[in-house]
């Protein structure tokens, strides 16, 4: 039997962690959803359905590559399950998004989260031979752009969909939009922990390909062989 690494170890603690910890919390609302008063069932019910497809969010990737035979690389999916752990399940269920920084501490896991998405768009679309011949420093500052083009693109769909009177970007406080600086700051904020993530993880991912240039493989998609 082929011995684990330590991301896929980290992996499937994780994962064991959110199954147990969004159940219970399942458990619980639906509880209070049953037996609690009448006025606050509606909510309890519609807090029950967005733990389930928190969990299913989580879960679905694992459930894919299972059913594709697809390597899903531990690192990158070990990301994700974070930031959908912390964005859907704490911060959308149980309003975490109101802890300060919270966001922007989203937006950090997000850039380095791009970052290794990035590692794997360039093994889908680079010929190996020629990644073999490419310096870790480009790669490195490749992941950097790539994430933080990612950035703009959401903060693009946050944008746009303020103009139809949301307030995604934080443009308005007490109904009123903001003026001037104050209204950058939650859009310029985002896209500077999105930069900070991504280049954390460039820095790291730099020294590891100028160990062992095999490394990057393991943030690549690949058909599982069938022995």
């Amino acid at each position: 039997m082929q011995k684990s690494s330590f991301s896929e170890r980290c992996l499937n603690i994780f994962l064991l962690f959110v199954v147990i910890s969004m159940v219970l919390s399942f458990g619980l609302t639906v509880k209070d959803a049953l037996l609690g008063p009448t006025a606050d069932q509606g909510a309890a019910w519609f807090l029950a359905l967005e733990i389930i497809l928190g969990l299913v969010i989580v879960l679905i990737p694992k459930w894919a590559a299972k059913r594709l035979e697809i390597y899903l690389p531990p690192t990158l999916y070990l990301f994700f399950a974070l930031f959908i752990y912390g964005s859907v399940y704490l911060g959308t269920v149980y309003h975490f998004y109101s802890v300060p920084y919270w966001d922007k501490g989203l937006h950090l896991l997000s850039g380095a989260l791009l970052g290794g998405f990035a590692f794997s768009a360039f093994g889908a679309l680079v010929p190996e031979d020629a990644i073999a011949k490419i310096s870790p420093f480009f790669i490195g500052m490749y992941s950097v752009a790539f994430a933080v083009f990612c950035g703009v693109l959401w903060e693009f769909y946050e944008f746009t969909c303020d103009s139809f009177g949301m307030n995604l970007q934080r443009y308005m406080q007490a109904g009123r939009p903001l003026v001037g600086r104050a209204a950058l700051m939650d859009t310029m904020g985002d896209l500077f922990a999105d930069f900070i993530g991504a280049l954390i993880f460039a820095v790291v991912a730099y020294l590891q390909l100028k160990k062992n240039r095999n490394w990057l493989k393991t943030f690549f998609f690949k058909r599982i062989e069938q022995k």
